[in-house]
C-alpha cells in the first residue's frame, strides 16, 4: 500500500513537472518575438545614413513614421495576416498600398502591392528582425514593371 501511495505521488509530481515545462516552453516561445518600438537611425547603407524612422509596435500592429517632402509618411501594418490598405498623398493624388504583415518566428514579414497614380504597380517584401547587437535590420526586395530590383538591407540603431 505504501509503495502504491508513493507511486501515485510520484506520478502527480511528474505530471506537474511536465505541465511546468510546457508552460515555460510556451512563455519562452512568446518571449522570442521582439518589440520594434523606438526611434531608429539608419547606419547602413551609407547613402541613407542619419535618416530617422519612428516605430510603434504592439501585439496587434506595427506603425512606421518618417519625415519626407510635405507632411511625412506614416504606415500602419496590422499583424493579423490579412491585407490592409494604406495611402500616401502624392502631388494631388495618392499612392495606394495593400499590405499583409505576419510573424515568421521572431521576424515580421510585410508584403505590399503598391499602385501609383500613373498606373505603375510594384510588389515589395520587407523582413524585419533584430540582430545580435540589437540593431533593426530590414531586408527589402521589390519587383516593378521592369522586373526585380537588387535586394537591399537597411540597418538601424536605436537613438
Amino acid at each position: 500500500m505504501r509503495n502504491r501511495v508513493f507511486a501515485e505521488k510520484r506520478h502527480v509530481t511528474l505530471a506537474r513537472v511536465a505541465l511546468a515545462v510546457a508552460v515555460l516552453s510556451a512563455a519562452v516561445g512568446a518571449a522570442q518575438k521582439p518589440n520594434f518600438s523606438g526611434r531608429w537611425v539608419v547606419v547602413s547603407p551609407a547613402k541613407g545614413a542619419g535618416q530617422e524612422q519612428v516605430v510603434k509596435h504592439d501585439e496587434k500592429s506595427l506603425s512606421t513614421e518618417h519625415a519626407s517632402e510635405g507632411s511625412g509618411h506614416r504606415m500602419i501594418y496590422q499583424l493579423d495576416g490579412m491585407e490592409h490598405r494604406n495611402a500616401i498623398p502624392s502631388h494631388g493624388s495618392e499612392i495606394t498600398m495593400l499590405s499583409k504583415a505576419v510573424w515568421d518566428a521572431n521576424r515580421i514579414v510585410i508584403t505590399t502591392n503598391t499602385s501609383y497614380p500613373n498606373g505603375m504597380k510594384t510588389q515589395a517584401k520587407e523582413i524585419w528582425s533584430l540582430d545580435a547587437k540589437g540593431r533593426l535590420v530590414i531586408d527589402f526586395t521589390e519587383t516593378g514593371p521592369t522586373g526585380p530590383s537588387p535586394a537591399m538591407t537597411v540597418i538601424y540603431v536605436k537613438k
